[in-house]
């Protein structure tokens, strides 16, 4: 193992966990990257449709492959592996290509494993099931499982499940050196009633939900895997990694969590019955942001350590970043990094801490090398810390998996911009090369109904006062050089034209894209930054505020368009104006080049067209100007709001 500790890249994608659908897989560029598994020298059955796959794991040897072409698999019902040292792992090795779909099974329980050890399942998605994920059935005699590289999304009670097993059977069937490693949990939404009929007001609230609930564990690895919005009904859902009734000595290392309810419980409190919950268990080097019913939680434990963890909730209501209650024998705490409430400690056990840091908020905090009060491990840990988290970066950290969330230092400063505004309201100028051109991009706005797609509440109303989009948004069809925008367009030419519709329209906001022409060269020009910070000052000088979407990747080009978004994004940073990544939007839902041909046409230069005002999950998959045009009414929506109406976002 190594011992590189998560990253965390500040940047602005359009993902939501509490607002709307993810409309694909989050794939970030700092999640931790799975080494590719070695090829199978043993029999492989290759799978390319359901019954396919049924079939194969009945006829299966010990030690073959089941490997599975790309493709959606809508599954009928309980899928089971039950043969030792059996491999089932997609065929390309791109995690988000086979999709194992529980969404129309008649079962809750979608892959399971029983009466089995060495079994591994690699890189692959599942989804949609009412109750446990991948269910290792240690009760049953499997040991020795893998679940390495693979999705787990929309799973309404556990992600990964072993129950406990009875107490007579412990010393044989309780489940030994299961790996789980480099997974990404992520739910589109918290739960609901609907999900799980077993979970109602009677009894969990719809809060029974969780990520990895392991029993009578012994000797797990749960290391550099991320999750994200794991969340229950009232946000009082379970751990995303929850060890109880006996686990022992499992590390759990350099996972992330973002937005979930519970990071990790070594142990609950519920449990009187059986009062050691986790005996030498390790909880290091992992990094927490956000999770307000608990980060770290030690509870019936023994000889268990819990060192160099990144907690950051500046504002957490509980104040429970790292909790130890009831018995907790030979507990060390130490090296931890929160950026909040200090370790809340309500145990009666003597608790060795030494070496943890505590910092309020982030704002006026110095942490810097060589303070005598930091060890060497925590001196480390936070200057990693401080220069990912800065106290004006920490809206835009969350802002990684909550789309158009426009952060508030950035609507902050737009506010003073729009009070000189004396304009014409709702009009959105449209600046840019033919990717703007387009009748393709915006000109929906004009006569359709985005709020549709807009299914769930996220304390902004749907619509305008009074209104609908269509009768307030103004010039959206308006096309060509008069109005800013034309083909083969580069940054120097819409700084020659933009004046004129800045005095003539007088916009209230400007969505501007421009670049992709001027590195068609293979390179960015030198001019470009100071062209792009012109286009966007002419903007600010006049109260117009700019809307700076990066440009799309193009085919033979991915290093200069990567400069050239950098590049973006730093101007758009510095000027604290709205940023729509909608390259990074373009990878997140096509990954490893299967934008070509998809998000992005044959051309290999413009986004693709179809039905350009579905903003669903799929369709956003296949035309890049729906994606386009979703990701800036987003912004669009927060802008209008926030900014340009406040006191009509009241309900």
């Amino acid at each position: 193992m190594n011992n590189r500790k998560p990253r965390t890249i500040v940047f602005l994608v359009t993902w939501s966990i509490s607002g709307l659908a993810f409309a694909g897989a989050p794939n970030a560029s700092w999640f931790p990257q799975a080494p590719r598994l070695p090829k199978s020298t043993a029999e492989v059955i290759r799978v390319r449709n359901v019954e396919q796959l049924y079939k194969a794991a009945k006829h299966v040897k010990p030690g073959g492959t089941i490997s599975l072409a790309d493709g959606h698999y809508l599954m009928t019902h309980y899928f089971e592996i039950a043969t030792d040292n059996v491999t089932l792992r997609s065929e390309s090795g791109n995690r988000h290509k086979v999709v194992l779909d529980g969404a129309t099974s008649r079962h809750g329980e979608l892959v399971g494993i029983s009466n089995c050890k060495g079994v591994t399942i690699a890189s692959l998605t599942i989804q949609n099931i009412k109750w446990n994920g991948f269910k290792i059935n240690s009760d049953r005699g499997a040991q020795r499982v893998t679940i390495y590289n693979c999705v787990i999304h929309n799973i309404w009670q556990r992600g990964v499940k072993a129950p406990a097993v009875p107490r007579d059977k412990q010393a044989t069937l309780s489940p030994r050196n299961c790996r789980i490693q480099y997974c990404l949990f992520y739910n589109d939404r918290p739960k609901r009633f609907s999900d799980d009929t077993t979970d109602t007001p009677k009894t969990f609230n719809g809060n029974y939900i969780g990520g990895i609930d392991a029993k009578n564990t012994i000797g797990w690895t749960i290391s550099d895997n991320v999750f994200l919005g794991i969340n229950g009904r009232t946000r009082e859902g379970r751990g995303c990694i929850y060890i109880s009734e006996n686990g022992r000595d499992c590390v759990i290392e350099r996972n992330i969590f973002i937005d979930c309810d519970i990071a990790i419980a070594l142990g609950n409190p519920s449990l009187g019955y059986s009062p050691l919950q986790a005996i030498g268990c390790v909880a290091k080097n992992n990094f927490i942001s956000h999770c307000p019913e608990t980060g770290i939680l030690a509870c019936y434990t023994r000889d268990c350590k819990v060192l160099s963890n990144t907690i950051h909730d500046p504002k957490s209501k509980r104040q429970r970043l790292i909790w130890v209650q009831k018995s907790n024998a030979g507990l060390q705490v130490k090296d931890n990094l929160l950026v909040g409430s200090p370790i809340q400690i309500t145990s009666e056990s003597k608790i060795v801490q030494s070496g943890n840091v505590v910092r309020r908020s982030l704002t006026g905090a110095k942490i810097a090398a060589g303070q005598n009060s930091l060890t060497p491990a925590v001196q480390a840990q936070a200057i990693r810390f401080e220069s990912r988290l800065r106290a004006d970066n920490v809206q835009e950290v969350q802002n990684e998996i909550r789309p158009a969330v426009v952060p508030p230092r950035v609507l902050a400063a737009m506010q003073k911009i729009h009070a000189g505004f004396r304009g014409q309201k709702g009009y959105v100028a449209q600046f840019g090369d033919s990717i703007t051109y387009s009748m393709a991009f915006w000109s929906p706005m004009s006569w359709d109904q985005p709020q549709r797609y807009l299914t769930k509440d996220d304390g902004l109303p749907k619509t305008p006062k009074k209104m609908r989009w269509r009768d307030y948004v103004k010039g959206a069809r308006d096309k060509g050089p008069k109005f800013g925008n034309y083909s083969g367009w580069k940054v120097g030419q819409l700084l020659k034209s933009m004046d004129a519709v800045l005095a003539r329209e007088k916009p209230e906001a400007a969505i501007i894209m421009i670049g992709t022409n001027d590195i068609s060269g293979g390179k960015v020009p030198q001019s470009y930054r100071d062209g792009l910070q012109q286009v966007i000052r002419k903007c600010l000088d006049v109260h117009c505020v700019p809307i700076v979407n990066t440009i799309p990747p193009r085919r033979g080009h991915e290093k200069a368009v990567e400069e050239a978004n950098r590049i973006i994004r730093d101007v758009a940073k510095k000027h604290h104006v709205p940023l729509v990544d909608f390259y990074a939007e373009c990878l997140r839902r096509r990954p490893d080049k299967t934008w070509d041909g998809t998000i992005i046409s044959k051309d290999g230069v413009h986004p693709s067209g179809g039905k350009t005002n579905v903003y669903t999950a799929d369709n956003m998959k296949n035309s890049g100007y729906a994606l386009r045009n979703w990701v800036n009414f987003l912004v669009l929506r927060q802008l209008h709001f926030r900014v340009f109406n406040p006191t009509s976002s009241a309900k």
